[in-house]
């Protein structure tokens, strides 16, 4: 195979950057400054001795601990702590007890009555019946006549008219206490002390 000029010259002319490039990077190498190797850590006997005898006494304590060793809890460990008042401190597992509530006093016991069989003595006497309420005036009182001194009132009831002075009954149930030129006042007869002022009619 017959090779041609111009690949001659290209095949020595890529040898020749080739050879470039590696005396390039041949320098580069030398030229840059070697990385600093950390430092070493110290070994393990190298360290502080006290540091070093703690570490030991501390393996040495953990490999002493045995079943044997660890304290037994019982029930009372586990209940509460007492709470400490004024220290500052609050136990929240602390619960004071609740504050009692006043015993109610009872109330006497009714007093026996006649009939009852811790009622001792003779029973009293019933009181009396109420009064009834004294009756309804059923008249007027229209007007008086005659002497200033002992005026005579006019009293009409339905289709009857009755003139009295003070101290009459009229209408058989009804005494006229006072006699005026506006009104009267009338009593009742039977236990009634009531008295009531009727006024004119108009």
């Amino acid at each position: 195979m017959k090779i041609s000029v111009g690949t001659r010259r290209q095949l020595a002319l890529l040898g020749v950057l080739g050879g470039i490039l590696v005396l390039a990077l041949v320098r580069s190498g030398r030229n840059e400054p070697a990385a600093p190797r950390p430092a070493a850590a110290p070994a393990s006997g190298a360290s502080d001795p006290e540091e070093s005898a703690a570490r030991g006494r501390g393996r040495a304590e953990s490999k002493k601990m045995s079943a044997d060793d660890v304290p037994l809890i019982s029930r009372s460990d586990l209940d509460a702590a007492p709470s400490k008042t004024g220290s500052g401190s609050r136990n929240i597992f602390d619960f004071p007890a609740p504050t009692p509530l006043p015993t109610p006093t009872p109330a006497p016991p009714p007093a026996p009555v006649c009939g009852d069989p811790l009622f001792r003595g003779p029973c009293p006497p019933p009181p009396p019946p109420p009064t009834p309420a004294p009756p309804e005036i059923p008249f007027k009182f229209v007007g008086t006549f005659g002497p200033k001194d002992q005026p005579i009132a006019v009293l009409v009831a339905g289709d009857k008219i009755v003139n009295a002075r003070a101290g009459d009954t009229v209408f058989e149930r009804f005494i006229v206490k006072k006699v005026g030129y506006e009104s009267i006042d009338v009593g009742f007869v039977g236990p009634w002390t009531d008295v009531r002022r009727l006024p004119i009619a108009p």
